[in-house]
């Protein structure tokens, strides 16, 4: 069989090409390029599907974190220094935000089965300093939120969730993006709605937050609507991370069927674990009361190297996500001592395999065999 990619976004772009260069043209005759109208029909577009009061469009999905944490600062919720309890096995992003906005990252020891941070953990790791919670939604499938918010609630800690890989996902019918105090999502191209580049977002229930954010991504002016209002002056000590235009069209275009991308990739992702059985590999176990993104299908198999290689040959591309938790990067030597042995073992297990909403059934009938004949 011809080689089946891990991901084919200029397939899944190409239906969108004509109206991002229609769009093009409105917006070069409108001469507003950055957080205009476009950008707050989006702003407004996705705050609806995600049931939040409010969202704030940024410049990519690391800053939505960042900003967060910041706005929380200037909110005074939290301060420098304050320790926050992120997830052993993320993403490097996540830990990176909270060092950014001064604060100290505290790691926490993943469930084995459902690759998230351990909310008995979250107990044991809460000390006198800790001050806030960053839940991760790894690979598309929420961190057990109701439970750690219940957590936050009682022990007054912030709870700021990165869900760039958890787009339409739920919790007992409660969709992410509306039950922590905010969420931080990515728009990175090969994200389940993806820009043309790079684009974030955060949404919140919080009108403080939001109007905050709002002036943190411009370099911390006061905020205007038009542009003639706009008085240059600084409140905070912001940056630059503003949506531009062009991402919001074809994020506002992507919105509207998003909802069929979903259903197709929850039926890959059923077809894969009804459909793979070998001893040797472990399928991603799904909490009931969760609906799943599947922005990732992630197994697990001690011979994971190896399994790669017979893949690739076999002319299967596939991914691991991710291969180096935080801690042990050249980037963090300061944790290098640090043991967390769940999350050395999920490491060294995991490999992604393809399950993009334009793959035919054939290639996955193809995966399927080729994995069960390992």
């Amino acid at each position: 069989m011809k080689e089946i990619k891990f991901y084919n976004l200029p397939k899944k772009n190409r239906s969108f090409e004509r109206h991002f260069i229609k769009s093009f043209k409105k917006i070069n005759i409108c001469g507003r390029y950055i957080i205009g109208d476009f950008v707050e029909k989006f702003e407004k577009e996705f705050a609806k599907f995600c049931k939040a009061k409010y969202c704030v469009g940024v410049g990519n999905g690391f800053d939505a974190l960042k900003l967060s944490f910041m706005a929380f600062k200037i909110n005074k919720k939290l301060k420098d220094g304050d320790e926050v309890l992120v997830p052993a096995n993320t993403y490097i992003a996540s830990v990176l935000s909270i060092v950014a906005a001064n604060l100290k990252p505290i790691f926490v020891e993943p469930e084995e089965e459902t690759f998230n941070i351990s909310v008995d953990q979250i107990l044991k790791k809460i000390s006198k300093k800790t001050k806030a919670i960053l839940a991760v939604d790894l690979y598309g499938q929420p961190a057990d939120l109701i439970k750690i918010k219940n957590i936050a609630k009682k022990r007054n800690l912030i709870l700021i969730e990165d869900a760039a890989q958890s787009h339409g996902a739920k919790i007992n019918n409660k969709l992410i993006g509306s039950i922590s105090d905010a969420t931080c999502f990515s728009f990175f191209p090969g994200k389940n709605i993806g820009a043309f580049g790079d684009a974030g977002a955060v949404t919140t229930n919080n009108y403080d937050i939001f109007k905050i954010l709002k002036s943190l991504r411009n370099y911390g002016e006061e905020n205007f609507t038009n542009l003639k209002d706009r008085k240059y002056k600084n409140i905070f000590k912001g940056v630059n991370s503003r949506m531009d235009e062009l991402q919001a069209v074809v994020l506002s275009k992507k919105l509207k069927t998003y909802n069929l991308d979903l259903k197709r990739r929850e039926q890959i992702s059923k077809f894969y674990l009804k459909k793979i059985i070998n001893p040797k590999i472990i399928l991603p176990k799904v909490n009931s009361k969760f609906k799943h993104a599947w922005h990732l299908f992630v197994i697990r198999t001690k011979e994971r190297n190896k399994l790669k290689n017979y893949l690739k040959k076999n002319n299967i591309q596939t991914i691991i996500h991710y291969p180096i938790p935080p801690y042990r990067q050249n980037a963090f030597k300061e944790f290098r001592k640090s043991n967390y042995k769940i999350t050395d073992k999920l490491s060294n297990e995991i490999l992604s395999i393809p399950n993009y909403p334009t793959i035919t059934n054939n290639q996955l009938k193809f995966i399927i065999q080729t994995i069960n004949k390992f």
